[in-house]
């Protein structure tokens, strides 16, 4: 199995995005559009905890847009990304696979909510279209 490359994000880390500034600290160099299958996208709401709103994936039935960013060294940039994400306790970091149009398919890391029932006491909602801010 190939190591991942690269990172798929879909919300706060996108290119003009509250949190993209963390991109930026953390090595990054570029972006290209690009979806991932299999997750669906859920808008989870300021409140309980979070200061701000942001969206969460799952997997499952569904299809999720967003980007595909490549960093000067990948290994530091995920030390900054886990912690941004709360790696192993709000999200979880897995490899998966992202379609871009340029390049193809293209593993990635991508954070993945623990479960839809915690995405539920979350009070999230789903985004049918995959794409955030729905």
């Amino acid at each position: 199995m190939m190591e991942p490359e690269a990172v798929f994000v879909y919300g706060t880390l996108k290119r003009g995005q509250r949190n993209f500034g963390v991109a930026r600290r953390a090595g990054w160099l570029r972006s290209e559009a690009a979806y991932i299958e299999g997750f669906q996208l859920y808008h989870l709401p300021q409140g309980g905890g979070r200061l701000y709103p942001y969206p969460a994936v799952v997997r499952g039935e569904g299809r999720v847009w967003g980007e595909v960013q490549w960093f000067a060294g990948l290994a530091q940039a995920l030390s900054l990304l886990d912690r941004l994400e709360d790696e192993g306790q709000e999200y979880r970091r897995i490899p998966a696979w992202a379609h871009t149009e340029r390049r193809g398919l293209v593993r990635v890391w991508l954070y993945v909510y623990p479960s839809l029932d915690q995405v539920r006491r979350a009070q999230g909602r789903w985004l049918p279209g995959g794409v955030w801010p729905g």
